[in-house]
């Protein structure tokens, strides 16, 4: 029954190359591979994006232009624990980092997943504009 979580139009989008079709991921909803899918969505979709749900996704997008200091990382790890906690219920956030340049912030996330209480780790790459 659970294993219908897991499967589902692959992100980022792409096309099956034989016969046109949207691919579809075969990732079941406990692997590494779909939680990452997943975790990608979810902090690259902006809030007010999805038509019939306007509320999913991430505020990262309007931290964009903020000023990078201490107070964007904050912010960041923040914005990422409580979209992650929201969103993705499979997992549970133990850390997130945040490493800083004028033009990229690589966010960690340390979770573990919640139904075989395997850590795993994701590096999400942020692009900014100039401070």
């Amino acid at each position: 029954m659970y294993e219908i979580l897991g499967q589902g139009l692959k992100f980022p989008f792409q096309f099956h190359q034989q016969y046109g079709g949207a691919a579809i991921s075969t990732a079941t909803s406990h692997s590494q591979e779909h939680i990452h899918e997943s975790i990608r969505q979810i902090l690259g979709t902006r809030r007010g994006e999805r038509f019939l749900r306007p509320e999913f996704g991430s505020r990262l997008p309007e931290l964009l232009f903020e000023p990078n200091a201490a107070i964007l990382a904050g912010l960041v790890r923040h914005e990422v624990r409580d979209a992650l906690a929201q969103w993705e219920p499979r997992i549970v956030v133990l850390d997130v980092t945040v490493e800083a340049d004028d033009h990229l912030l690589q966010v960690g996330v340390r979770y573990r997943l919640i139904a075989s209480q395997v850590e795993h780790n994701f590096v999400y790459p942020f692009y900014r504009g100039e401070s």
